[in-house]
């Protein structure tokens, strides 16, 4: 297996595509694998002593996973030095984030900030979480009584949900495990774990047709599936003062029906930059929404009814 291990980094050194200063350094490595990938059938064909080949052959995969597959971002990875910080004026918080990563918000062709963003691992490019400002619109308006925490685990229900010819999955139904800690500022940050499941009406042969009932037939049944565990992902409290507003933040590599990633991030790492989220007041833009006008006596396209006696 460590041959077969060698072989693979090799094999990917060679053909995955990277960017020009990842391509410079992999070829440098490339004649040490090469002796590496036939030095170690050898070595581990006998019983190895400690601090000898043994020693030699971990600390050669710790290098293989971390500087060529791409190993997990930890917290403990996370460099000392100065963290970079993205200040949203549109949406009223700030977050920062290791020097190793980058935090790039979408815009408009005007500049102007949408609701998503995307936090990258900034030497390899890889997208390693992804954010949602969730509501982004103010209409139409909130009910009165709407929870931040409520909207929040919804919001992260939705987004997973898919649909396909042969059924649907989705990630929330029982149990759904929330865990609840707070920013250094003292935003609420809810931890999620969802339970995944899946919902077929036949199999992967089957055609549309096949599974859909002929008039007056009995409907199909489903077959529901347990698909896994997706988690931990997150969401964050950043509601303005009159409104719910909530930024969800999903790391890659966490539904497993996704199956692999190029490259993931630790947990422990995402709570440390959340933690590190801060809001502060912001402006409530003007204007007024269509069923707001429609109360009033408005209708859009329709004249308005004549007044006289």
């Amino acid at each position: 297996m460590p041959w077969l291990k060698v072989s693979v980094a090799l094999q990917h050194a060679l053909t995955f595509p990277s960017i020009p200063e990842a391509r410079r350094e992999v070829r440098q490595r490339i004649p040490w694998l090469l002796a590496e990938r036939n030095r170690i059938p050898a070595v581990f064909s006998g019983h190895q002593e400690s601090g000898g080949p043994l020693m030699e052959r971990r600390t050669f995969l710790a290098l293989v996973s971390g500087g060529l597959l791409a190993a997990p971002l930890a917290a403990g990875s996370a460099s000392a030095g100065e963290w970079g910080t993205h200040r949203s004026e549109k949406f009223g918080f700030e977050i920062s984030y290791p020097p190793e990563l980058e935090y790039k918000a979408y815009v408009d062709k005007q500049g102007a900030e949408l609701p998503g963003a995307v936090l990258k691992d900034a030497r390899a490019g890889n997208e390693l979480v992804n954010f949602e400002i969730w509501p982004a619109d103010e209409c139409p308006r909130q009910p009165a009584n709407t929870v931040a925490r409520d909207l929040g685990i919804e919001r992260s229900k939705v987004i997973t949900q898919a649909d396909g010819p042969e059924g649907s999955s989705s990630c929330g139904a029982d149990p759904v495990t929330v865990r609840e800690f707070a920013a250094t500022g003292g935003a609420k940050i809810y931890e999620l774990e969802l339970t995944c499941t899946s919902e077929s009406y036949g199999s992967h042969d089957d055609t549309i047709e096949e599974a859909t009932p002929m008039p007056g037939g009995p409907a199909p049944t489903p077959v529901i599936r347990v698909e896994g565990k997706k988690g931990p992902t997150y969401f964050v409290d950043i509601s303005p003062s009159w409104k719910k507003q909530v930024l969800v933040v999903d790391p890659v590599g966490v539904d497993p029906r996704m199956g692999q990633v190029k490259q993931k991030i630790e947990p422990a790492l995402v709570r440390k930059i959340l933690e590190t989220i801060k809001t502060f007041p912001i402006q409530k833009p003007q204007g007024v929404c269509i069923d707001e006008l429609q109360n009033r006596g408005f209708m859009m396209g329709v004249p308005a009814p004549s007044r006289e006696p």
